[in-house]
């Protein structure tokens, strides 16, 4: 009891203070990045309050890293003061010393999960419309959408049904274009039932309409509300309109879910961010299983500067390598799971061999 706590708590303060330092690194980065942008509307307020709100996606980005260095700098201490080799001497065997240091680590993959799933989202969205001095809701990609022969464009939906800037273009049978429309804004009224279907009811504000005359020449229509009957409900449009990286694990199941019920287009890069979200807790633990082969393994005779080299270009190494599959899951199909799965199995069986050949 007395060593596991020893252990757990060593690790636990390295692994705090690697990160800690990494991400004020890194947010004093973000900050300098800032003061070159500075004008008249986007000031030295501004900037700060736009660098507090990145503090959570920054601190999910630097987790995996400063979990594995940590975990080097922590078991470095220990076996530096012959502290492991006193344990080994007792009987406890590396992978229970291993088991105590998955203990802390285990910690920082729930705040990853937490952080992904309640403050990264509105801090992006609050973050983003602080440095383009725009409203909140415009930080967005778009959607387009086809309904029937209707290609719309929705710039922005959020999940109380307001709507951004839309514009649609409509074509008869033979594919040429009779009507296009556009509006600065909308919201949702609910249902509307349409013969034996039911759609989703859109009040557009200030649309302005341009019918194609059969003579080719166009005609403006100006309405000041104009009813949108489209199978697009709130919740749904403003995940389609948000990048993958900036919902929630659940608004990302609950995306995907609703369009493959729907068969309403690809969700591949919705999967992908869903799985690596899911996921992170487990690349971080591999990780430090990983580090701990660093101590016990080939390269406990190595001093601590070189061990927690080594984890950088380790850490670093496996962030891109797992950014790499999983551009390679988009392009090639198949199941995204067991591409987001391949890293980290990939390091933690690296790690398990290091071990076995330690013992």
């Amino acid at each position: 009891m007395i060593m596991r706590r020893h252990v757990s708590q060593a690790t636990f303060a390295a692994m705090l203070g690697v990160i800690l330092i990494l991400l004020t690194v890194q947010m004093l980065f973000v900050f300098l990045g800032q003061l070159g942008d500075l004008n008249a509307h986007y000031r030295i307020g501004s900037a700060l309050y736009f660098v507090f709100l990145q503090i959570p996606e920054n601190l999910y980005a630097i987790l995996p890293i400063g979990a594995l260095i940590g975990a080097v700098v922590g078991l470095g201490s220990l076996a530096t003061n012959s502290e492991l080799i006193v344990m080994r001497a007792a009987g406890v065997s590396v992978w229970r010393i291993v088991a105590w240091v998955l203990r802390p680590a285990l910690i920082f993959g729930l705040l990853a999960v937490a952080l992904s799933q309640w403050l990264i989202p509105p801090a992006n969205l609050a973050s983003t419309a602080v440095r383009n001095g725009v409203k909140q809701d415009t930080a967005v990609r778009g959607y387009w959408h086809k309904e029937g022969q209707e290609f719309s464009f929705i710039s922005y939906a959020n999940d109380s049904g307001e709507l951004g800037p839309t514009k649609a273009f409509q074509f008869d049978d033979h594919q040429v274009m009779v009507n296009s429309w556009e509006s600065p804004s909308g919201s949702y009224q609910g249902s509307a039932s349409q013969g034996n279907a039911s759609q989703s009811a859109w009040i557009l504000q200030t649309v302005t309409s341009a019918q194609i005359l059969p003579s080719g020449q166009s005609k403006p229509v100006h309405t000041v509300n104009q009813v949108w009957n489209v199978n697009l409900k709130p919740k749904l449009l403003a995940a389609a309109t948000t990048e993958p990286d900036e919902l929630s694990p659940s608004q990302l199941f609950k995306y995907v879910r609703s369009v493959s019920l729907d068969n309403a287009g690809t969700t591949n890069d919705y999967k992908l961010a869903f799985w690596q979200k899911v996921l992170a807790p487990l690349g971080l633990l591999s990780l430090v299983v990983l580090a701990c082969s660093f101590v016990f393994g080939s390269l406990r005779n190595r001093s601590m500067g070189y061990r927690v080299v080594i984890a950088l270009m380790v850490g670093l190494g496996f962030r891109y390598l797992q950014d790499f599959v999983g551009y390679v899951s988009l392009v090639a199909g198949g199941v995204i799971f067991l591409y987001v799965l391949l890293p980290i199995v990939g390091a933690f069986l690296l790690g398990a061999y290091s071990l076995r050949r330690a013992r």
